[in-house]
C-alpha cells in the first residue's frame, strides 16, 4: 500500500532533541539536567582528549602562530637576539610575505566553487537534486559564506591550517522553521583534532574541541551559576591546563564527539529505509506497523550519534545536544601535510619563507646603514681660506647659502676649498638583497609572471601561460580548499533533510545568482477513493544525494568568455550570427540584455524555437503568420503552380490528338493489310487449283514469294499489336503539386520495325530473300 503523505511536524529546537539509544544496552539518553555524575564522567573523558589531542598537535600549533606572527605583526621578523646585538643599530623590514599570501588566496577568490548535487539512489530524483543544489548555493548566499571560506584560506595559505563551520538557527524569533548557517571560525590554529583521524577534512574523528577564550565580565554574564575557573588552581597547573584561566580570559571549548549507538533500520520493498531507532519518536509506531505489515528486512546496525557540550577546565556549561547531522560540522582547511613516523607535520608558506626574508631584511638593513647613516661630505682647506667665515662653513651641509666665502691662501694646494668623495654603495649588499628577493621566489613558488611584473612575453597568450605556470607551485592550496568546500556541501546536504523537513516554500539560487521560490515537500496529486496519491513534490527528505565540486572562474567570468568566445565566431563566420544572436545579447552586461534576448529568440526560425522549447520542457511557440513579404512570394509560386498545371494539361490534350490520329493510322493500315491478306490468299487458292486439260499454263505448285508475303503480313499483324500497346502505356500522369513534369518523349519505334529483330523474331529483310521487297499495297 502507498505511504500517506502529510506535513511533518517542525523539528524540535537543538535543546530538546532527543538523543537515539546507546550500545550496547538501549536506555535513554541523557537530558540536559541529568545527574553530576554522569556529567563529571562525560567532563573527565573530555579533558583526557584533550590532553591527548593538544599534546600530539603541539608543535605544529606552535610554528603556526608563529607564522602568523611574522607574516603580521610588526618587529617579528626579527629574533630577540638578533636585535640584541644590533644594539642601536636600525633593525628594518620590508615584508614581501602579504603579496605572495595575497597571489595564493587570490586566486582562491578567482576560482569561485561550484557544489553539484547528484542522486546514488533509486529514490534520488534528479529535479530534486538541482532544487538541493540551490538550497546550498542559498545558504551560502543566505550567511556570506565566502567570508568564512576566506578567512580559512588565509590561514590554511599563511600558517596551514583554518577552519569554519555549519551551523543551525532559527529564521527568526517568531518562527518554529529553521535555517542552516555558514560561520568562520575566529582561531582555526586552536581547534583540536582527534589525533587518530586520517582524512584530509577530519570526517572520521571521533571528537573535535573548539576553544573561545572570554573575558572573565562576558562569561559571568553569559553564565552566572557557573564558576569561573581561577588564575594559580592548583588543579590546572597538575593538570597541564593552566591555558583554561588569565587574569582576563576564562576558556570555554566546544566539545563535539560521536557516541556509539545501536540503530534499527527496516529495508521496505520499494527500496525505502525506515528508522525505527527512536522508540519516543511519533511516527515511530506507525513505521513499525509499516515495516511489519511488508514483512520487511529489519536489523541492528553499529552507527554513531553526534553530540555537543560546552564545558570549561572544571565544568560541563551545556549538554548534551544532539546533532541532527552524522557528521561533525567542523570544516578544515589544509595547506601541506606529511607523515614523517608518528609525527604529522603541517605547515604553510610563511614556514619556509623565513629564512629569505630574514636575510632580505638585514641586508636591507646593512645597505641603508652604510649609506644613509654616514655623515655628509665635507669642505676641505686650510685654515686661513675659512678664517673669518667659519659660522657660514659650518652650515654649508645644513642651509642653502647664496654663495661661500673663503680667503685666499697662496700657501694652499688648492686654490678654492672643496667637497671629499662621497660614499660609495657596497656592490656585495646590493647583490645579498638581490639573492635574498629571489629565494623568496623559489621557496614560496611565486615568480614575478604570477604577480604580474613584465618579462620578455608580448602576446597575451603568452603572458597568461607564464601566469599560469607560475601557479602551478602553489595549486595544492586550491586543491586542498576545494575539498573542504566540498566536505561542507557534504554535511549542509546531510542537514537539509532534518531542518527543512515541512512542507514550506523556500529560495534557491541558481549557478547565475538568480533567487527563485520552490515549494518543498508539497503534497500533489488527486484524491482517489479517499486517500491520497502517494506524490510528494520536491521531497528533500528522502533518497540519498552526493556532493560534486567544480572549481573553475565565477559565472561572471565564464559569461565574459563565453561573449568573447561568441564575437570571434560571429566575425568568423558571419552566416552564424542570425542563429545566435539572442546567445550573443543574453551575455551582455548591459542593462534590458535579457528583453532584447527574448524579442531576438521570437524571431528565431520555428526549428531553433522547437529545440529550444523542447529543452526546456516547455510546449512548442505557436506559428508565427507570414510577413507580406513571405505572403507574396507565396501567391507568386501558387500562380506559377497553376500556369505549369495548365501548361502541362494542354500537351496531355495535344498528346491525345495525337494518339488518336496514330489509331486511326493504324486502323487504315490493318485494314489495307487484312486486303492484302485476302489478295494473297486468293492468289494462293488460284495458283493451287487443278488446271483444266487442254489449256495454256502450268501448275505453280509454290512460289517462295507467297509464303514470304505471308510471313511479313503475320509479322507486321505483330507489329501493329506491339505499337498499340507501346501507345497505350505512353499517357503520364497530370501532376497536381510540386514542379512541373518533363514533357514525355515520342514513343520509339520497336525493334521489329528496324533492321535488327528481337530475339526469337522474324526478320524482315527483302534482301535476304535475293529479291527486291514486294509492294503490301498493290501486288
Amino acid at each position: 500500500m502507498a505511504r500517506t503523505p502529510k506535513r511533518r511536524a517542525p523539528r524540535p529546537a537543538p535543546d530538546a532533541i532527543m538523543l537515539p539509544e546507546a550500545a550496547p544496552e538501549p536506555k535513554a539518553a541523557p537530558e540536559k539536567d541529568a545527574g553530576k555524575s554522569d556529567l563529571a564522567a562525560v567532563h573527565a573523558t573530555a579533558l583526557k582528549r584533550w590532553r591527548r589531542a593538544d599534546e600530539a598537535d603541539r608543535e605544529n600549533r606552535t610554528e603556526a602562530y608563529a607564522d602568523l606572527e611574522f607574516l603580521e605583526v610588526p618587529g617579528a621578523q626579527w629574533t630577540k637576539e638578533a636585535k640584541d646585538s644590533r644594539a642601536d643599530r636600525p633593525c628594518l623590514e620590508f615584508n614581501r610575505l602579504p603579496t605572495t599570501i595575497a597571489q595564493i588566496t587570490g586566486d582562491i577568490r578567482q576560482m569561485r566553487p561550484a557544489v553539484k548535487v547528484v542522486p546514488v539512489d533509486s529514490r534520488g530524483d534528479p529535479e530534486t537534486a538541482d532544487v538541493i543544489a540551490g538550497m546550498v548555493r542559498y545558504v551560502e548566499n543566505r550567511s556570506d559564506a565566502a567570508s568564512a571560506y576566506f578567512a580559512g584560506a588565509d590561514q590554511q595559505v599563511a600558517c596551514g591550517i583554518g577552519h569554519w563551520r555549519v551551523e543551525t538557527e532559527y529564521g527568526s524569533d517568531s518562527t518554529f522553521e529553521q535555517e542552516i548557517r555558514i560561520s568562520p571560525v575566529a582561531d582555526g590554529v586552536g581547534v583540536r583534532w582527534d589525533p587518530d583521524a586520517r582524512l584530509p577534512t577530519r570526517e572520521d574523528a571521533r571528537f573535535c574541541f573548539v576553544p573561545v577564550d572570554m573575558s572573565r565580565d562576558v562569561f559571568e554574564e553569559t553564565y552566572p551559576e557557573a564558576t569561573p575557573t581561577q588564575l594559580g588552581d592548583a588543579d590546572l597547573n597538575e593538570g597541564g591546563l593552566s591555558e583554561w584561566a588569565t587574569h582576563d580570559t576564562v576558556r570555554v571549548a566546544e566539545y563535539w564527539l560521536k557516541r556509539p549507538v545501536k540503530k534499527t533500520l527496516a529495508l521496505m520493498p520499494d527500496g525505502e529505509i525506515l528508522d525505527l531507532t527512536d522508540k519516543s519518536d511519533a511516527d515511530h509506531a506507525e513505521r513499525l506497523a509499516r515495516a511489519q505489515a511488508v514483512n520487511a528486512r529489519i536489523e541492528r546496525r553499529d552507527g554513531h550519534q553526534v553530540e555537543r557540550y560546552l564545558i570549561t577546565a572544571t565544568e560541563v556549561l551545556e549538554g548534551p545536544t544532539a546533532w541532527p547531522g552524522r557528521f561533525i560540522p567542523i570544516i578544515p582547511a589544509v595547506g601541506i601535510e606529511m607523515q614523517i613516523g608518528r609525527r604529522r607535520l603541517r605547515r604553510g608558506v610563511i614556514r619556509m619563507a623565513k629564512d629569505a626574508q630574514r636575510a632580505y631584511n638585514y641586508a636591507r638593513s646593512t645597505q641603508t646603514e652604510v649609506v644613509a647613516l654616514q655623515p655628509k661630505a665635507p669642505f676641505i682647506g686650510t685654515e686661513k681660506q675659512f678664517k673669518g667665515y667659519e659660522h657660514v662653513w659650518e652650515t654649508a651641509n645644513t642651509e642653502n647659502h647664496p654663495f661661500l666665502p673663503f680667503n685666499a691662501d697662496p700657501n694652499a694646494p688648492i686654490a678654492v676649498p672643496q667637497r671629499v668623495q662621497p660614499p660609495v654603495a657596497s656592490a656585495g649588499l646590493a647583490e645579498l638583497t638581490r639573492e635574498a628577493a629571489e629565494d623568496m621566489k623559489a621557496v614560496t613558488g611565486v615568480y614575478d609572471a604570477s604577480l604580474g611584473a613584465r618579462s620578455n612575453e608580448t602576446s597575451g597568450k603568452a603572458i597568461q601561460a607564464r601566469q599560469r605556470e607560475g601557479d602551478v607551485g602553489s595549486f595544492v592550496y586550491i586543491v586542498n580548499f576545494s575539498r573542504s568546500i566540498r566536505h561542507t556541501g557534504s554535511v549542509v546536504v546531510d542537514l537539509i533533510p532534518h531542518v527543512y523537513d515541512t512542507a514550506r516554500t523556500i529560495r534557491v539560487v541558481g549557478e547565475d545568482g538568480k533567487v527563485d521560490r520552490v515549494q518543498i515537500n508539497e503534497v500533489t496529486g488527486l484524491a482517489d477513493e479517499g486517500d491520497p496519491l502517494d506524490k510528494i513534490r520536491n521531497d528533500v527528505t528522502v533518497g540519498a544525494y552526493d556532493v560534486a565540486m567544480e572549481m573553475g572562474p565565477s559565472y561572471t567570468t565564464r559569461r565574459e568568455a563565453a561573449l568573447d568566445g561568441m564575437l570571434q565566431l560571429v566575425a568568423a563566420a558571419p552566416n552564424l550570427a542570425p542563429m545566435i544572436l539572442d546567445l550573443l545579447a543574453k551575455a551582455q552586461d548591459w542593462p534590458m540584455a535579457d528583453k532584447i534576448a527574448a524579442r531576438i529568440r521570437a524571431m528565431l526560425p520555428p526549428q531553433i524555437q522547437a529545440m529550444e522549447a523542447q529543452e526546456s520542457g516547455e510546449a512548442p511557440p505557436p506559428p508565427m503568420p507570414p510577413s507580406p513579404q513571405e505572403q507574396a512570394a507565396m501567391a507568386q509560386q501558387e500562380r506559377q503552380q497553376q500556369i505549369e498545371a495548365g501548361r502541362q494539361q494542354l500537351d496531355m490534350e495535344k498528346l491525345n490528338v495525337e494518339r488518336e490520329k496514330l489509331q486511326a493510322d493504324v486502323l487504315k493500315i490493318q485494314a489495307e493489310i487484312e486486303k492484302a491478306h485476302i489478295d494473297a490468299q486468293a492468289r494462293i487458292v488460284e495458283a493451287n487449283r487443278p488446271q483444266v486439260p487442254g489449256m495454256d499454263g502450268g501448275i505453280i505448285a509454290s512460289d517462295p514469294r507467297i509464303e514470304a508475303i505471308g510471313a511479313a503480313v503475320a509479322q507486321l499483324s505483330d507489329v501493329v499489336s506491339m505499337l498499340m500497346e507501346e501507345m497505350s502505356g505512353a499517357v503520364p500522369p497530370i501532376a497536381q503539386d510540386g514542379p512541373p513534369m518533363a514533357e514525355p518523349p515520342p514513343p520509339a519505334l520497336p525493334e521489329m520495325m528496324t533492321s535488327e529483330p528481337p530475339p526469337g523474331g522474324f526478320s524482315f529483310d527483302p534482301a535476304a530473300l535475293g529479291q527486291p521487297a514486294p509492294d503490301l499495297m498493290g501486288f
